[in-house]
C-alpha cells in the first residue's frame, strides 16, 4: 500500500511538470515575448565600433620622419650657414668678412698701404712706383699693373686732367678697374666695384693715393 501511495505521488509530480512546460510558451506570447534589458555601457567606453588608429596616422601615433616635429635635414633651415654667404661685418657698405668673400689679404708683401678690408685693388710700394694687386675671393691676390713713381707722372703731366694709366679687369671677381693720374692733385685714382650680391650691383670702390702714400676712399 505504502509502494502504490509513492507512485501516485510520483505521477502527480510528473504531470505537474509537464503541464508547467506546456503553459511556458503561452506565459511568454501573453507578455510579449520580452527580452531582458541590455547591459549598460559606461560613459567613458568611447565608441565602440571604431578601429584603432593606424600608427603615423590621425590617431596619435608616432609621426612618420619628416611629417612635423622630428629634426630638420641638414641644410632646410636653423642650420650653421656657409662660410662667404654672408653680409660681413658691415661697415660702410661692403667691409667685414662676407659680401662676397672679400676679406683681408693675407699673402705678401707685407707693406700694402690700403688698409680697408675689404679692399678690392691694393698697393703695395715697389722701388719708387707702386704695384697694383687686385683682390678675389678669400682674399686671394692677381698681379696688376705697376704704376710709375708720382715724380716720373708729374715729369709727364705737368697739366691737365685725369690721364688713364690702366684699364682692364679684376681676375677674381670679373669686375672693370680703372687706374688714373689726376694731374691737377697729383695723385693716382682707382676705380672699381664691388662683386654682385643680392643686396648690390656694380657697387662703386673708389680711392685716391697721394705721393706720401696717403689713401683717401671716395666710394666704398
Amino acid at each position: 500500500m505504502f509502494r502504490h501511495r509513492r507512485f501516485r505521488l510520483a505521477t502527480v509530480a510528473i504531470l505537474t511538470i509537464l503541464l508547467a512546460a506546456a503553459l511556458a510558451p503561452a506565459a511568454y506570447a501573453t507578455h510579449g515575448g520580452e527580452h531582458p534589458p541590455p547591459a549598460e555601457v559606461p560613459d567613458d567606453a568611447g565608441d565602440q565600433n571604431q578601429d584603432p588608429p593606424l600608427p603615423g596616422g590621425n590617431g596619435g601615433g608616432t609621426p612618420l620622419p619628416g611629417n612635423g616635429g622630428g629634426t630638420p635635414l641638414p641644410g632646410n633651415g636653423g642650420g650653421t650657414p656657409l662660410p662667404g654667404n654672408g653680409n660681413g661685418n658691415g661697415g660702410n657698405g661692403g667691409g667685414g668678412n662676407g659680401g662676397g668673400g672679400m676679406m683681408t689679404p693675407s699673402w705678401p708683401p707685407s707693406n700694402m698701404i690700403v688698409t680697408h678690408a675689404a679692399t678690392q685693388v691694393q698697393l703695395a710700394p715697389v722701388g719708387d712706383g707702386l704695384h697694383a694687386w687686385f683682390i678675389g675671393p678669400g682674399g686671394v691676390g692677381h698681379s696688376g699693373p705697376y704704376i710709375p713713381s708720382f715724380a716720373s707722372l708729374a715729369a709727364d703731366h705737368p697739366t691737365g686732367g685725369a690721364v688713364t694709366l690702366f684699364t682692364g679687369a679684376n681676375p677674381g671677381t670679373g669686375k672693370p678697374v680703372t687706374i688714373y693720374y689726376l694731374a691737377s692733385e697729383k695723385k693716382v685714382r682707382v676705380s672699381t666695384y664691388y662683386p654682385d650680391t643680392q643686396y648690390d650691383v656694380n657697387k662703386p670702390y673708389v680711392f685716391t693715393v697721394d705721393s706720401g702714400h696717403n689713401v683717401v676712399h671716395d666710394q666704398w
